[in-house]
């Protein structure tokens, strides 16, 4: 009898590892990738639509093959820029030549697919997979986005820099990072930790001058002249990209401190701009040390440095408070994959943080759904559960803040991960759904009978954690032809999304005394 052939892996079926992907195509509109199965020869590959493949790193071992690491940082630019000259519609097609359309193809495959998926990992860690049925319009979508927010250093993450670079970078990048943390008594103090064996991937860190330590307005932040935006530096840095602070913003010879630093607490009202808050002085409401480090497939990661006990204040939400109307503009306009990962709800109040071009460092903390799935992997028994959660916590100002903290103790047993349920406002949306088309929670793939776009579970289960965390809600979801774009203009007008919530408890706002929450 032949050998069985290797089938999709799906939920509640005989499942197969994927060896290696070894070629992409282009099918209906949607990217498809040839997959060569573990314990199976070559004549059983098969070609399998994205939305099949969970093997993260597969697809990033596949995409540094297509490219050339040496030149790919000197080429981004040149394939932003053919964004706008691809169109993959039918209608389109059938007035252009053959040649034209195999060109666009070629393109496609062999840059912008590689290119997007080496982005998707530092955006949301890899810790939440996007289930697209149009991914050929979701990609293109993704790719504009980080161009036009300016945010191309997302992209430069094939290039692998020498050890002599990294070196010398990231101890400017440390001190750097060091005094401006001096500088916000309420933040808790971060260390960023580089790999020492890095093989494939190197992750350029978050860009100093874009980096938000506390929550501003949108007329703060219209002011460019305060400390909050120090200007950005023109000397390169890891990957060609510029994470630094400008020259005019630092004193050189006292080793990159801040030249106001010294004068910041003496009188803040000329050097500080900023929202007036409960907390001005050096004794800071977050004990914790935060560490920020690389995880292949994942970016950049927050984690705690030592133990930590339960319900320990561990970090502040930032972002620019703007009205929620712009995170569901920014839903239509630029698709799930930027909404989800770039704003906040604030409860209480139509704000919400936006955390798109300007971002803090809670950006880095992986999603975890809520369930009570245990698995073992490697003799360990992991719950997939999120570590911590978000309490509301009194500001001084007329927004409360949004303080990240521990809800189980952090430690050597959960690699001391920082987690949040940032689906769990989504959870009634899609429990509806089940409901009103009879499907059973956990065949997920069976979405796909009626071309719905939803979001699977990656966390530290290592892609066995499958809850369905999102349903596409524009009225144009279950037609197969409806593109990218017109799905998004075609929002069910009864769904309003407001950012992320994450918020536990919203009708009680805490206080933190020495490091404690009190009522």
């Amino acid at each position: 009898m032949a050998k069985k052939k290797p089938a999709v892996e799906v939920v509640d079926t005989e499942q197969y590892i994927v060896d290696k992907i070894v070629g992409n195509e282009i099918k209906d509109r949607a990217i498809h990738y040839k997959v060569k199965w573990e314990g199976y020869s070559a004549e059983y590959d098969s070609s399998e639509p994205e939305w099949r493949i969970t093997a993260e790193q597969k697809l990033i071992d596949f995409a540094l093959t297509v490219i050339v690491p040496e030149t790919y940082v000197d080429t981004i630019p040149t394939i932003l820029s053919q964004l706008k000259n691809y169109e993959y519609d039918e209608e389109i097609i059938q007035s252009k030549k053959k040649n034209t359309i195999i060109i666009l193809t070629n393109r496609f495959s062999a840059a912008i697919d590689p290119l997007s998926i080496l982005a998707l990992t530092t955006v949301q860690c890899g810790s939440v997979k996007f289930i697209d049925n149009d991914s050929i319009g979701s990609k293109l979508f993704f790719l504009e986005y980080l161009r036009d927010i300016k945010q191309e250093y997302l992209l430069h993450s094939a290039a692998l820099p020498s050890d002599e670079v990294i070196d010398q970078n990231m101890k400017r990048y440390s001190a750097e990072l060091r005094y401006r943390l001096y500088a916000f008594p309420e933040h808790p103090l971060i260390r960023i930790l580089i790999p020492e064996d890095i093989e494939k991937l190197f992750y350029s860190p978050p860009l100093l001058s874009q980096l938000l330590f506390e929550p501003v307005t949108v007329e703060i932040y219209n002011r460019k002249e305060n400390h909050l935006f120090a200007p950005q530096s023109t000397d390169i840095g890891f990957n060609k990209t510029r994470p630094f602070l400008h020259e005019s913003y630092l004193n050189v010879k006292k080793c990159y401190d801040p030249r106001w630093f010294e004068h910041f607490f003496l009188d803040r009202r000329l050097l500080y701009n900023g929202m007036p808050r409960d907390v001005r002085s050096r004794d800071r409401r977050f004990g914790c040390s935060l560490l920020l480090e690389q995880e292949l497939g994942r970016g950049w990661v927050l984690r705690a440095v030592l133990d930590v006990e339960e319900e320990i204040p561990l970090i502040m939400m930032a972002g620019v408070i703007r009205p929620c109307q712009e995170a569901h503009r920014s839903l239509c306009r630029f698709g799930e994959r930027v909404a989800f990962s770039s704003f906040i709800e604030i409860p209480g109040t139509d704000s919400c943080l936006d955390r798109r071009e300007f971002h803090d460092f809670t950006k880095y903390i992986p999603h975890s759904v809520s369930s009570n799935l245990r698995i073992n992997i490697a003799e360990s028994i992991f719950q997939c559960n999120p570590t911590c959660s978000v309490r509301l916590v009194k500001s001084g100002n007329d927004y409360p803040d949004l303080v990240v903290y521990s809800k189980v103790k952090l430690n050597e047993a959960n690699n001391h991960m920082i987690s949040l349920d940032y689906y769990k406002g989504f959870r009634k949306e899609v429990n509806r759904y089940f409901h009103k088309n009879k499907h059973p929670e956990g065949k997920v793939f069976h979405l796909f009978e009626k071309k719905m776009d939803f979001v699977q579970c990656q966390c530290l289960m290592g892609g066995k954690c499958r809850n369905v965390l999102y349903v596409d809600r524009s009225l144009k979801a279950e037609n197969p032809n409806a593109k990218k774009k017109h799905k998004l203009e075609d929002m069910d007008p009864q769904f309003q999304f407001r950012g992320m919530a994450v918020v536990d408890d919203t009708n009680r706002i805490w206080e933190i005394k020495d490091a404690q929450f009190v009522e």
